[in-house]
């Protein structure tokens, strides 16, 4: 079993999309039909220790979490002329994030019994297959992405969306905490953050599923 690919990177990405509800896309709108903003997250790998699809999942919620849009109005003879305020006049606008759908990645081995939380790079390249549960702080279920490798049973899946909450929720805790509080490099009223993260999210436990 081969680390993550990029199209599953792509895939839990998606999430965002505007099926999950978890971006305000109202709040993405300049004049309805016509013009919107578009919003895109680039990741660069530098380096795989394993879980890419975890780590990418907390960068790209983390990056939304502090982006902001210029204000801008419309108006003219029309009401179709859209000016774009600079940061300096109008203060930016935060992106509204109703919910973050956290990607938690768990491998399993053998006949599924034994089911890894958070796998290391060397787990991975010999477990019997991968599964990631995108979940929110109040356990709603986003998606789930199980590519190939062996079949895990219904009871399985259901314990490890249970713990899927449980690291949702405090996933979602040390994000906010870090991207309320973090190291920036910012203008008076400009919106260019540079944002360090004092706080691990890295955990590892392993679970004997009966």
């Amino acid at each position: 079993m081969t680390p993550a690919h990029p199209m599953m990177l792509a895939d839990i990405q998606g999430t965002y999309a505007p099926e999950s509800r978890a971006v305000d896309m109202e709040f993405l709108c300049v004049v309805a039909g016509k013009h919107v903003w578009s919003v895109h997250v680039d990741l660069h790998i530098l380096d795989d220790g394993g879980n890419l699809i975890d780590a990418a999942n907390i960068a790209a919620l983390a990056a939304l979490s502090t982006f902001w849009r210029p204000e801008c109005t419309v108006g003219g003879d029309d009401g179709q002329q859209v000016t774009v305020h600079d940061p300096e006049v109008r203060d930016p606008l935060p992106l509204t994030i109703h919910h973050m759908p956290i990607a938690v990645t768990f491998a399993y081995f053998g006949e599924g019994n034994i089911v890894v939380l958070d796998p290391t790079y060397k787990e991975e390249a010999v477990m019997g297959g991968r599964m990631a549960a995108i979940v929110n702080s109040n356990g709603d279920v986003c998606a789930i992405q199980k590519a190939g490798g062996e079949g895990l049973m219904s009871s399985v899946t259901m314990q490890c969306l249970r713990i899927a909450s449980v690291k949702a929720a405090d996933i979602t805790s040390k994000i906010k905490k870090a991207v309320s509080n973090p190291l920036r490099l910012m203008t008076s009223r400009g919106a260019h953050v540079l944002i360090w993260f004092p706080t691990k999210f890295k955990s590892k436990h392993a679970y004997d599923v009966k």
